[in-house]
């Protein structure tokens, strides 16, 4: 899957509530900006744009930060 770090971060925009700009390294767990409706909404987009992620087989770390997802599905596209 061919997707960049700016089409993940408007991505995130629309299925989360920031309060603060997303940057390419903007912590998104650990900041509760990326909640568990976010997450699955997430999956879901990407899954139609042709990256099916199994999250219990990608490490937590994997999902931190717009840049870290943009590298997972990478390597799984």
């Amino acid at each position: 899957m061919d997707i960049t770090v700016d089409e993940m971060i408007a991505f995130l925009y629309e299925f989360c509530e920031p309060e603060q700009p997303i940057l390419p390294d903007t912590e998104l767990l650990e900041s509760g900006l990326l909640d568990s409706m976010a997450f699955i909404e997430l999956l879901d987009a990407l899954a139609d744009r042709g990256c099916e992620l199994q999250p219990t087989r990608c490490p937590r770390s994997a999902f931190s930060t717009p840049e870290s997802i943009v590298r997972l599905c990478r390597e799984h596209s």
